[in-house]
């Protein structure tokens, strides 16, 4: 193609049309100008503003005075001013400092200008303030990095397959990553779900800029199920046309495994529990089959209505319920046994517990009650409560009657005491009344012994008044008055030994006699003794039969005392 001369600008106007586009870029970016050493030259408005300099102030200056430190003192700046010197062209992002120390990013080109001969003899700077893109960048950087520091992140393109993968996702999926790079998606999903329409269908969506985001199951390299909260994220090009997909997900496995543990917990709980469930006011939500067949009424007879619709009228006017109310509003948990009626008037015991159920924030947003009906265990207690204050009545009569027993054994211990105190003389009289008679019976002795010898002397003198008769015979007249006197005394003498008989006879009847109550009082004496000993262990026994009733007192008072506060916490406590 021939261009006619005619048609090319002139000098001027080449001139006129550089000096044009030369202002138009003073107008949209900010330019200095350096010589070759570094040296301030010149410096548009754009440039001065940006910095915070005016003319005068970096006019002469070199360079550096706009870089921070560590830049000037650093083995790449010196290469770049090598290379501007030498004529190389120099385009990224920099560092700067303005006059007020504030950092600045700029995306500048550093241009040799050159003479005729094509020498380097200048620099001009040509540079666009990019701070605020540059702290976007980084503020999205850093989030990136952050979500790469506690979430697992991978990579695919359109179809599934898959580009990259963080550490956090290989190490929650037991990978390396080149174990994954260039593999399909379906790698971690099980087979059947693989090869549902569902799957096929979820890539066709994301290959569309489809987002999707929800509760994942997934399986390990060792086959072991993991769960993920993840989202599928579309990444769009320039155009707003996908062209890869990017996974950010949190491995929730402990999470899930400890939710259907809880569930599993609650489930079982509502199974052999009643349990129903309160907005902060009181007023039904819901309630399970245990509830409703506990207090005969359907769902929809509970739903709405109030918890007072459960309580004795009494209760609901009390300052008690307000405060068990305001209570749990403020997220104390209430528990005790409480007294409730049911759909027809009956009453229902129910040992329950007030729930406050908190939000993310920490108050309490509904009331959660677990019960246990045990009506029939009340009335066993109030039974057995019954039946205590019987037995404590019984008991007090046996108390009584204790008492009674023990006053008796004090008067029959003092009885027996006074008993023993006179078996005790009667065994003293019968002692001396022993030692009487042996004094007797020695005395009788001593008087057998005379006896005996007036016996003798009488036998002597009626032998010697028989010889006297016999020689007042021979004397004739002359011992006739002799033999008087001697058959006189002869007779005497009989008189005298058959009295000393009779004596001797009644001494030996008073000897035996004696004897007998000798024998008699030493019976007496052992029987005394005997009894004596009898009467001291009666009064032992007595005594230990005091103390034993006594003891057996305080015992039956301790007994009914235990069984008086037996009776008051075993009956039928109502709470609020």
């Amino acid at each position: 193609m021939n261009i006619s001369t005619e048609t090319l600008p002139s000098a001027p106007q080449e001139a006129a049309r550089t000096a044009a586009l030369l202002a138009a870029l003073e107008h949209v970016q900010a330019v200095v100008e350096f010589d070759l050493e570094g040296r301030v030259l010149r410096a548009n408005s754009l440039f001065l503003d940006l910095m915070g300099y005016s003319a005068n102030e970096v006019l002469g200056q070199h360079h550096r005075m706009f870089c921070p430190p560590e830049v000037t003192a650093s083995e790449s700046y010196r290469a770049l001013w090598e290379g501007l010197r030498a004529g190389q062209v120099r385009e990224d992002v920099f560092l700067r400092v303005t006059k007020a120390g504030r950092p600045v990013w700029l995306q500048a080109s550093y241009n040799p200008v050159r003479d005729a001969e094509g020498r380097a003899v200048g620099v001009v700077k040509l540079a666009t303030d990019i701070t605020a893109q540059r702290a976007q960048q980084a503020d999205f950087e850093g989030k990136i990095a952050a979500i790469h520091r506690v979430q697992a992140v991978i990579e695919f393109d359109l179809t599934g397959r898959i580009l990259d993968a963080n550490t956090n996702f290989l190490n929650t999926f037991g990978y390396a990553r080149d174990e994954v790079v260039g593999q399909h998606h379906r790698m971690f999903c099980q087979p059947e779900f693989a090869a549902s329409s569902e799957y096929a269908d979820l890539w066709a969506r994301l290959g569309r800029g489809e987002f999707f985001s929800g509760r994942y199951r997934r399986l390990s390299k060792a086959g072991q199920e993991i769960w993920l909260q993840a989202s599928y994220n579309p990444i769009l090009d320039v155009t707003g046309k996908p062209y890869k997909v990017v996974k950010f997900a949190v491995d929730i496995s402990h999470d899930m495994t400890s939710a259907a543990e809880t569930k599993g917990k609650i489930d079982a709980i509502s199974l052999s529990q009643a349990v129903i469930e309160f907005d902060m006011e009181g007023n039904v939500q819901t309630a399970n089959p245990n509830f409703l067949r506990t207090m005969g009424y359907t769902l929809a007879e509970i739903r709405g209505k109030h918890h007072s619709m459960f309580c004795e009228p009494g209760l609901v006017q009390s300052q008690a319920y307000r405060d068990f109310w305001a209570d749990l509003g403020e997220g104390k948990f209430q528990s005790a046994r409480y007294l409730r009626i049911g759909k027809h008037g009956a009453e229902v015991w129910i040992q329950a517990t007030y729930n406050p159920i908190l939000d993310v924030d920490g108050r309490p947003y509904k009331v959660v009650k677990y019960a246990i009906d045990i009506t029939a265990q009340v009335q066993r207690e109030r039974a057995v409560a019954q039946k205590v204050q019987d037995i404590t009545a019984v008991l007090h009569a046996m108390s009584d009657a204790i008492k009674r027993l023990a006053r008796s054994a004090g008067r029959s211990t003092e009885l027996a005491e006074q008993t023993q105190r006179e078996a005790g003389d009667g065994s003293g009289l019968v002692r001396r009344s022993r030692d009487a008679i042996l004094a007797i019976e020695r005395s009788s002795s001593d008087i057998h012994e005379i006896v005996d010898t007036i016996s003798e002397i009488s036998s002597q003198t009626h032998l010697l008044a028989f010889n006297a008769a016999i020689e007042a015979a021979r004397a004739g007249e002359q011992g006739v008055g002799f033999s008087v006197v001697a058959d006189e005394v002869r007779k005497l003498a009989e008189k005298s030994s058959l009295a000393a008989r009779e004596i001797a006879k009644l001494i030996h009847q008073t000897v035996s006699r004696v004897a007998e109550g000798s024998r008699l009082s030493e019976e007496v004496d052992a029987a005394f003794s005997r009894i004596l000993g009898a009467v001291e262990a009666t009064t032992r026994s007595i005594s230990e039969i005091r103390i034993a009733t006594e003891e057996q007192e305080h015992s039956t008072q301790d007994v009914a005392r235990l069984l008086e506060d037996l009776q008051g916490r075993g009956s039928p406590r109502q709470a609020d």
